[in-house]
């Protein structure tokens, strides 16, 4: 176990190879709980958790009608192959 000092201004710096291997940057942010006698602090994700119902209709637009798989499979496989075909030029 490793140990830290707290600063006169309360901060303290967790360690460089905790922060490596639990990818810790520069501006994430924890939640800090006591539990017991121990401080717990919680890195919070980079992005808030979305769900499904979060995100429904976030494509939709008036006017337009839906498409089945098949038709847009076949749609993205026709601007890979544009895209691949410029390339090759």
């Amino acid at each position: 176990m490793q140990t830290v000092k707290l600063s006169t201004k309360g901060q303290f710096v967790i360690p460089n190879e905790i922060r490596k291997s639990h990818h810790l940057t520069e501006g994430t942010e924890f939640a800090i709980s006591f539990v017991g006698n121990e401080i717990r602090l919680i890195p919070l994700p980079l992005f808030p958790v979305t769900t499904v119902d979060d995100a429904a209709g976030l494509l939709a637009r008036h006017g337009v009608k839906k498409t089945d798989e098949q038709i847009t499979r076949a749609k993205i496989s026709k601007m890979l192959k544009a895209r691949d075909a410029a390339t090759r030029e």
